[in-house]
């Protein structure tokens, strides 16, 4: 499977969200995760310990955003899922140094009032120079709720090694008493050939995974009478690119966090654009996005 092959996805409408957060011109908002609950997004940020919670329609409803303040354990977080049996919220931070080249990824946990209960690691250690995990999402399979964390480089790994595709890693997570104890490892579709891997949401009996530096995602749907973490999906799934510019060129550059709206349409968020990066990928930076899947 081309990654620089698939169907585009439509623009619906988008924003900047310092346009929607009045109050806050001087602000960053470098977007790193998205989750829908009770007809609200909520979006977090890899630069600040904050949750914006806004309508996925925001054009239309007269309901000001609320930036509200996590007073977690983490300076800013990856990505975003909602526990549907508590309500409770979930937060990834990447990873925290534990030893001298030994890092291990830590989750902070909220409750419906987005008040820290606790934070807890998870026991999966991550060496100096491989890249840590990128996207949280809980999924329900034969009856038991796991926690999947996304790998941001191939075969989890960073550098070169990481960047070399065919190889997403999804880790399988249960609670325990302290911490999440590793359960297993989903391996992606040979066929989904991203060179890095940003955020991932289930939806439908499906997974999305999505890629930043391939401005795409991949959708796989999950066996109905489940199976091995390593033969998850029914097929190879499909492939859907972000649009281009008249030249061919990525101009969403910086997408991080992915959620399905539902009725085939999605939203993705933006982080900041980096310095090193061409002028076009600024146009698109800092932004909530909604797209609808091609007819």
């Amino acid at each position: 499977m081309n990654p620089d092959k698939g169907s585009f996805l439509e623009l619906v409408y988008e924003a900047r969200i310092k346009d929607l957060v009045k109050g806050r011109d001087d602000q960053h908002f470098e977007a790193s995760g998205v989750s829908l609950k009770d007809g609200y997004l909520h979006i977090i940020f890899d630069d600040l310990p904050s949750l914006l919670r806004i309508r996925p329609d925001w054009r239309y409803i007269a309901e000001e955003p609320a930036l509200i303040h996590l007073k977690g354990t983490g300076s800013g977080y990856e990505d975003i899922t909602f526990q549907s049996s508590t309500g409770h919220l979930f937060c990834l931070i990447e990873a925290v140094k534990t030893g001298e080249d030994t890092y291990l990824p830590r989750i902070d946990e909220f409750d419906k009032s987005f008040s820290f209960i606790r934070s807890c690691w998870l026991n999966f250690p991550i060496r100096t120079g491989n890249k840590g995990f990128e996207g949280l999402s809980i999924m329900h399979h034969g009856g038991v709720e796991y926690l999947l964390c996304l790998c941001e480089g191939n075969d989890c790994k960073g550098g070169e090694k990481g960047a070399k595709p065919g190889k997403g890693r999804i880790q399988v997570f249960q609670q325990g008493a302290e911490q999440w104890e590793h359960g297993g490892t989903i391996t992606l579709p040979k066929a989904v050939r991203y060179r890095d891997y940003v955020s991932l949401a289930l939806h439908n009996g499906s997974l999305t995974v999505l890629s930043q530096a391939s401005s795409a995602l991949w959708t796989g749907h999950i066996r109905s009478e489940g199976g091995e973490w390593d033969d998850l999906f029914e097929d190879d799934g499909q492939t859907y690119l972000f649009p281009r510019d008249e030249k061919g060129r990525s101009i969403y550059c910086n997408l991080e966090g992915v959620a399905w709206l539902g009725n085939g349409r999605l939203v993705v968020v933006s982080d900041k654009a980096k310095h090193d990066q061409p002028g076009r990928c600024t146009r698109k930076d800092q932004s909530i996005h909604i797209f609808t899947l091609p007819d």
